[in-house]
């Protein structure tokens, strides 16, 4: 089976931990947070939220992390290279309070 890979911004778990005053990226209150970071996101800003492999992993507990997904392939390297182009007002203010990116994940599943 051929390896999916998807470009976009990932939600760090850490830095929604830390916004949640909370010790563990495993604590229910990330888990709402997360919930409501995506839906604040125009809709109309992004492909997919997807779960892709994390590299490295925020938490060694966690190998998956949600991703914002704005554009998709096979073909990693090229993913890589391409542009994002402009970004929705919403993820450009999420960015820097609790996106990592832009960069390619391999797609779970």
């Amino acid at each position: 089976m051929r390896k999916k890979y998807v470009q976009g911004f990932k939600i760090n778990r850490r830095k929604v931990a830390g916004i949640a005053e909370v010790e563990s990226t495993r604590d229910p209150q990330v888990d709402h947070f997360i919930r409501v970071i995506i839906s604040r996101m125009n809709r109309e800003g992004y492909k997919y939220i997807a779960a892709a492999y994390d590299h490295p992993p925020t938490d060694p507990t966690d190998c998956l992390s949600v991703v914002i997904v704005l554009g998709d392939g096979y073909d990693e390297e090229e993913l890589k290279k391409r542009e994002v182009g402009p970004l929705d007002e919403s993820i450009e203010f999420a960015r820097p309070h609790v996106l990592d990116g832009p960069d390619v994940w391999e797609l779970w599943g």
